[in-house]
């Protein structure tokens, strides 16, 4: 199973906006992708989102970056953030956990 991360910073004054957009994108995500598995964290007393996103095949990964959902929440957040997004790519490796290997 691989992983991807996603992190950017928001401009300050726009945080509000980013948690509403970000909001928005998981209802469709969850709506959508019920085999998706989106995860986002923000940083502690930062500006800065983590996502960490896995999907089911290359096929539903290939669905998910091209659905109109997620084309607007990049339209939503791209003109508040600071720079551009950061993408890593993780492969699974282990856990501690049975039910977080999928």
């Amino acid at each position: 199973m691989n992983f991807t991360m996603a992190t950017y910073t928001v401009r300050p004054e726009k945080i509000k906006e980013a948690r509403r957009a970000i909001a928005e994108f998981l209802a469709e995500i969850r709506r959508h992708e019920p085999r998706t598995v989106y995860l986002v964290f923000r940083e502690k007393g930062r500006h800065t989102f983590v996502h960490m996103m896995s999907f089911e095949n290359e096929a539903a990964e290939r669905r998910h970056s091209q659905a109109p959902y997620n084309q607007h929440f990049v339209e939503k957040l791209l003109p508040i953030c600071v720079g551009k997004a950061i993408f890593t790519e993780f492969e699974f490796f282990g856990a501690t956990k049975k039910q977080w290997v999928l």
